[in-house]
């Protein structure tokens, strides 16, 4: 699950939760470390972007493939880059 927020300015920055329903630590640690993985091998998504992201990691990221991975991730920041921006002050 992604949740985007957009800005005006400033850089990208991302947030990745896991919490404990994901599964033990092996297992959350392991589903970090994926996405982590998936940001830095889809950069190219999160170019241009002016916000904050935050991934929630689900339990079934453990047991899914990475090419689902990439392009759920690819699907979610498509969605969050149509949407419209809040307002500037």
């Amino acid at each position: 699950m992604v949740f985007a927020l957009a800005s005006e300015g400033g850089p990208c920055r991302v947030g990745i939760t896991a919490s404990r329903k994901v599964g033990g630590a092996v297992v959350r640690n392991r589903a970090r470390r994926r996405v982590r993985e998936l940001l830095r091998a889809r950069a190219e998504d999160l170019e241009g972007w002016h916000g904050d992201v935050v991934v929630n990691v689900r339990h079934s990221c453990d047991g899914a493939g990475w090419d689902e991975l990439t392009e759920d991730f690819g699907r979610c920041m498509r969605k969050a880059q149509a949407a419209p921006r809040p307002p500037a002050p």
